[in-house]
């Protein structure tokens, strides 16, 4: 993918505790609507007991290859899902835009991605949903979701509602936070654990080490 980069995270365990942990990452929503991506636990992982004598670590290396789709997840009745979904390659040292429809008949149709848009700017991802996308009320009338997700390094790290007619503009510059506790993959992150979490700062490097102390906080290495 042009333009990834490597990063390699360390989280050391100074604390005599088993844990449990997610890494996600969260991104501004800088459009004029109240849509914005939902974080989801992009690495999780554990960490058994240790101390500063005694190492314990998990180290996680990744390249920040990105990936937008689009998804439609159909409910027939309770003990049947249909999924489909499109994948689009982001360069996040170009110019993103793309426009999405909805072809066929909803919700037995899909949603699909059906150009780029000229005016796409660096460092933003910009999405033009047109009148074909669903309101949201259909959607639920129809039990059949329409999402937009964003992927990195292959796993998804967050997820947006589709609405029709809608320009969404989000930056491609994310936050990485880590947070304790027992997460499965892709599992939404609420805003809770948001604001329990530690923030990774990388600060212009591509590698960083984590302590995970015996208070079960996080600070840098020292």
């Amino acid at each position: 993918m042009i333009n990834a980069a490597k990063y390699t995270l360390t989280l050391k365990n100074f604390s005599s505790q088993f844990h449990r942990f997610a890494v996600f990452q969260t991104y501004q929503n800088v459009s004029e609507t109240a849509v914005k991506p939902l974080p989801l636990a992009w690495i999780v992982g554990a960490v058994a007991p240790g101390t500063k004598d005694q190492s314990s670590s998990s180290q996680f290396t990744w390249k920040t290859t990105y990936n937008i789709s689009i998804i439609n997840s159909y409910h027939i009745g309770n003990e049947m899902l249909s999924t489909n979904s499109v994948h689009m390659p982001i360069d996040i040292g170009g110019e993103n835009g793309f426009a999405v429809t909805y072809l066929g008949d909803f919700p037995l149709g899909a949603p699909a991605f059906v150009g780029s848009m000229m005016d796409g700017q660096k460092g933003y991802l910009l999405i033009q949903s047109d009148r074909k996308i669903p309101t949201s009320e259909r959607q639920h009338n129809e039990n059949c979701f329409l999402k937009v997700g964003f992927s990195m390094a292959g796993r998804q790290v967050s997820v947006a509602d589709l609405h029709p007619d809608i320009l969404y503009r989000f930056t491609l510059n994310p936050v990485y936070r880590i947070t304790a506790g027992e997460f499965y993959p892709g599992q939404i992150i609420g805003d809770e654990p948001s604001g329990n979490s530690f923030i990774i700062d990388f600060g212009g490097e591509f590698n960083k080490t984590i302590v995970l102390k015996s208070d079960n906080s996080f600070e840098d290495e020292k």
